[in-house]
């Protein structure tokens, strides 16, 4: 049995402050700086990255952290929107939703009892019900609105109405208090209040006009899962009654003032059906958030704000270019693990999406706004081949390779396939308590190490894949690691009551609390 000596001990030392100081910038800003550039380790370079969305404004995730640490949603919003207030919304009490997954220019509705139209004139035509009747269909012809029933044989008949054709139809049941809307996939939604086929310059769109407050209840849980803290959902609820009625006021649509998916706020109405199934998609505790901060909205100044907000920023606000959205630190999502998240790439992927640089050579990260993890969001990254090299920005390369944000590091390996990379998977992937990797892989005596932010993992055909954590990871590498007379790791490092023991091919690493780690060999 030998003991490492004060040399060894002050090594490993060091190498576990080096390790900490790794992990600390993760969740630090660092200034702006080009990576170097990361040639492909097994044909393949991983982008691992923290954070979902643009990263402006509020983090959900940051949201429900803020939340969980106290905060009340008057303060998580103060937090995300500095330099505001919250206010009464004072103006219009109704949004117009494009639903666009109605694609067809046409609007089916399905025959229940209590549907009428409503012209914008006024007049009042109730739709008849009845075994005649299995489907409605406004359609437009030219400048006019046609009306059409489907049959008992299937076949779609013209229906005359009192109303104007050249006016605006409005559908509304106030039985019921909703309209089933049949969309082109097959399945119906139901609406609240009223459904409306509008015209365009050159089609025509299905238009939901409700009340704000009903609006919110199908975004605001479409939005942030209803199960997460009450003053999460509230603060959820004012950002986006504001980001509506904002997008009401700036409206460049004659027809309609937001739409129903991302780009907008995701709108899905009151339920989905399929077949005999119907989900209905309000929820009791968003709706309770909803009420309890009705009619609230996020001011700036005299106007309500831009309350911008995505799935998680990372750690890192970004910056959206007014007073109160601004680039920060976000401690409260920064200790949020989901939102971090890994994508490998293959070489071959990378190619093909850019054939005119022949055979890949490199990828680098050429520049970043040096705001959050690693330098901050890559603003400028360069695809180095063996023919040529390409430039993209940040948000290009996000883009045409499915990442989640601009917030990432690039690393060399880690493949599907590997042994590493399936045991990293095997652990929880990148939000597991092993984290991400920080380097790419390595090629160590006829086998792998792998860098990850709280292990290391090293692989050979003989062992199979293996985690070293604590002291351990350290005096390991002091010791030369895999090309030490140890060889690779046959075991994870474990707890016992004394400290960790980690067993080797050829040896044991056993590290007691408080004190040395101690050799053995055979």
């Amino acid at each position: 049995m030998t003991r490492i000596r004060s040399a060894l001990q002050g090594a490993a030392a060091l190498l576990a402050a080096a390790a900490t100081a790794i992990v600390s910038s993760i969740a630090t800003a660092t200034p702006a700086h080009a990576d170097a550039a990361v040639p492909p380790v097994n044909s393949s370079i991983l982008v691992t990255g923290r954070g979902w969305g643009h990263g402006i404004g509020m983090s959900q995730y940051g949201a429900w952290g803020a939340a969980e640490a106290g905060l009340s949603f008057e303060e998580i919003l103060d937090f995300y929107y500095a330099g505001t207030s919250l206010g009464s919304l004072t103006t219009g009490n109704t949004i117009r939703v494009w639903i666009s997954a109605d694609s067809d220019n046409r609007l089916h509705v399905v025959p229940a009892s209590g549907l009428r139209i409503t012209d914008s004139a006024g007049r009042v035509w109730r739709m008849p019900t009845g075994s005649a009747y299995k489907q409605w269909r406004i359609s437009r012809s030219g400048d006019v609105r046609v009306l059409h029933y489907k049959n008992a044989d299937g076949n779609w008949v013209k229906k005359a109405t009192t109303l104007s054709s050249s006016r605006n139809w409005s559908v509304s049941n106030p039985d019921s208090g909703y309209v089933i809307v049949r969309l082109p996939n097959g399945t119906s939604r139901d609406l609240r209040q009223n459904v409306s086929l509008r015209f365009t310059s050159s089609g025509a769109k299905t238009v939901n006009t409700l009340t704000m407050e009903n609006y919110l209840k199908s975004v605001v849980p479409a939005e942030m899962p209803a199960s997460w803290h009450g003053e999460a959902l509230k603060a959820q609820s004012v950002a986006a009654r504001s980001y509506a009625a904002r997008s009401r006021t700036n409206s460049s649509s004659p027809i309609y003032d937001v739409c129903d998916t991302t780009y907008c706020q995701v709108y899905k109405g009151l339920a989905t059906r399929s077949g005999s199934t119907r989900s209905v998609h309000e929820q009791a505790p968003t709706n309770t958030a909803i009420t309890a901060t009705a009619n609230k909205v996020v001011k700036a100044g005299s106007s309500v704000a831009l309350t911008m907000f995505s799935s998680s920023n990372g750690g890192h606000a970004a910056s959206g270019g007014t007073s109160y959205l601004t680039a920060h630190p976000d401690p409260y999502d920064a200790k949020m693990r989901n939102p971090a998240w890994s994508k490998p790439i293959s070489a071959s992927t990378i190619q093909n999406a850019y054939p005119s640089i022949g055979t890949l050579r490199s990828v680098r990260v050429t520049a970043r706004d040096g705001q959050g993890p690693w330098g901050g969001r890559a603003t400028s990254v360069t695809i180095l081949g063996s023919k040529s090299s390409i430039t993209l920005n940040g948000g290009q390369f996000k883009s045409k390779f499915g990442l989640k944000e601009r917030l990432f590091l690039i690393v060399g390996g880690y493949k599907p396939g590997t042994g590493n990379y399936d045991r990293w998977q095997a652990l929880g992937g990148t939000p597991s308590w092993v984290g991400a990797p920080t380097a790419s892989e390595k090629v160590v005596s006829s086998g792998l190490a792998a860098t990850f932010e709280d292990a290391d993992l090293f692989w050979s055909s003989a062992t199979g894949s293996r985690y070293l954590t604590g002291p351990a990871r350290a005096a390991y590498a002091a010791l030369g690691g895999p090309s030490s007379a140890l060889g690779f790791p046959k075991a994870d490092t474990v707890k016992d009551s004394t400290g960790t023991v980690t067993d080797f091919q050829v040896g044991r690493i056993r590290c007691l609390t408080g004190a040395a780690c101690v050799v053995s060999y055979g």
